[in-house]
């Protein structure tokens, strides 16, 4: 039902919403369900809360991300842990996310260049995610990828641009603080979202149903 919605809602709903309304319609009423009258299923779950304080101070504006001590990297016993002890391991595993999460965002950009127009530079990705990880670790993250669920969510709800992508990563930083509002909604909620994006690529895929002859072929075989 939450899927069904979240692809029709907007034909349901007044047309001065914006888009994605339907989204935060599903996410709050599935919250409260949750909350009110005892949903047995999973949820979203305990959030761990951070000090409204902390962070980084840049004049008036207070930014709550706190920037750990690279020093105490070097005392994380990471690699006995996960690696076996073998720092070749590590490097060879680094190696293969790194690959794998190239093709993933290859994967990304070059469906919305086919099917939406938006030109993508391959050095300007690796850039991106490179910086991007350098970041992650400065905070203490795991390293930051491309993902096709969150970017046709973005698509769905018509967030596409340079812009879109700034206002959302300063309202995922400024709303730390207060995400524990989330720990009673669904993961179910959250799964319709997701699905509800990717489905039609995945039923109706416009790429593999304009091929012909070996390449259709080989294509579907792929896909499948």
């Amino acid at each position: 039902a939450g899927t069904a919605f979240v692809m029709r809602g907007k034909n349901l709903l007044p047309s001065f919403l914006p888009p994605g309304t339907e989204v935060v319609l599903l996410t709050i009423v599935a919250a409260y369900y949750s909350l009110n009258f005892d949903y047995p299923g999973a949820i979203v779950g305990e959030i761990p809360a951070m000090d409204q304080s902390a962070g980084i101070s840049l004049g008036p504006i207070q930014i709550p991300v706190e920037v750990i001590d690279i020093s105490k990297l070097w005392e994380v016993p990471l690699v006995e842990r996960c690696f076996g002890g073998s720092i070749v391991s590590l490097v060879l595993t680094s190696l293969l996310f790194a690959a794998v999460n190239f093709l993933s965002i290859l994967g990304i950009a070059s469906g919305f260049e086919s099917e939406n127009g938006v030109a993508w530079s391959a050095p300007r990705e690796l850039l991106a995610q490179g910086v991007g990880c350098v970041a992650a670790a400065l905070v203490g993250s795991p390293p930051v990828s491309g993902s096709m669920s969150r970017s046709l969510v973005s698509r769905m709800t018509g967030a596409t641009s340079q812009l879109a992508c700034l206002v959302t990563a300063l309202v995922w930083i400024y709303l730390q603080p207060y995400m524990s509002v989330m720990e009673p909604t669904p993961k179910a909620a959250l799964s319709a979202v997701i699905v509800s994006a990717v489905l039609e690529g995945i039923v109706l895929p416009k790429g593999l149903l304009q091929l012909k002859g070996t390449d259709a072929i080989v294509g579907w075989a792929t896909g499948v």
